[in-house]
């Protein structure tokens, strides 16, 4: 068992880290997964034990148990961080691929053919050698052909006038879909405000330099509401700003179902950090995408 990783101190917390990372490299040699690993970290970790003290006024109590929620939220904030750190320095690359998987799949594309639809995937397929299509005749036939493993990626609408298109924010939601990139798309003249995604099963192995315009997409119960908050303040403290958050509701077999979409904009930061701390201390979330803007 991993002692209890509630700091007191820099030192101990690193050490906290530090310990947490030979944990976890003893079973890599192992051939355990990295999610297995975090997994049994998560259920050991106890970075939220931060006490008020017994002579605490009545009236600043509340002011009090918010500054120890903040500083429990900054603990595994930096504790994500120097776990990624103590890592590396033992010649383990934790990457947000690993953390994302990824595999290489065959380059064919389906999408419901139309102006808009031809110069995204003119877009797209600029990044693959030797790219392949196929037209549907509707968004859901396309999508079933990809879960199908008939094709390997569908280019869907996903944006107009800059807001999400909610019948294809479903379809994604209930598919459980990808998305590996994202282009704007402005027509024969010039003012569509469009913006399409490329979408797959998995996430796509991609090379990026800190200059790219990188987005990491997520979703988080509604019911995860102080989670909401812990994780853009996380975010934020890692360098991340927050692009965009929306509350949406999905019709499920148990009947509505809220959520909060959030997009995350690299500004040249990685997400390894921001994606250890959502694994170990928020587990309901969802990946939903990892992608670049080719504009």
């Amino acid at each position: 068992m991993l002692p209890a990783a509630s700091p007191t101190n820099c030192c101990k917390f690193c050490c906290s880290a530090a310990e947490a990372a030979a944990f976890s490299l003893e079973f890599l040699l192992q051939d355990m997964s990295i999610y297995e690993i975090l997994a049994l970290l998560a259920s050991e970790l106890a970075l939220d034990v931060r006490e008020l003290h017994g002579q605490a006024l009545e009236e600043n109590i509340p002011r009090l148990n918010s500054y120890l929620s903040s500083l429990t939220r900054q603990d595994k904030s930096i504790f994500a961080q120097l776990y990624v750190e103590r890592l590396q320095e033992r010649g383990y690359f934790l990457t947000e691929e690993k953390l994302l998987p990824s595999s290489v799949v065959p380059e064919t594309f389906i999408y419901v053919k139309n102006a808009f639809a031809d110069e995204a995937y003119e877009v797209f397929s600029q990044g693959f050698v030797d790219p392949r299509v196929r037209y549907a005749d509707s968004y859901k036939s396309a999508l079933s052909a990809v879960l199908d493993s008939e094709v390997s990626y569908c280019i869907l609408p996903l944006e107009e006038a800059g807001g999400r298109i909610s019948t294809v924010s479903e379809l994604l939601y209930r598919a459980d879909l990808k998305i590996v990139s994202l282009t704007p798309v402005f027509g024969f003249d010039g003012t569509a405000d469009m913006k399409y995604a490329l979408v797959a099963k998995q996430f796509a192995p991609t090379e990026y330099t800190p200059d790219d315009d990188r987005y990491l997409e997520i979703r988080l119960p509604e019911s995860d509401a102080l989670t909401l908050s812990d994780v853009l303040s996380v975010a934020k403290e890692q360098g991340i700003s927050c692009y965009r958050v929306n509350t949406q509701i999905s019709n499920t077999r148990d009947g509505e179902e809220q959520y909060y979409s959030l997009i995350f904009r690299g500004d040249g930061h990685s997400f390894t950090s921001l994606l250890i701390y959502l694994t170990l201390f928020a587990p309901d979330f969802t990946p939903v995408g990892i992608y670049k803007n080719l504009e």
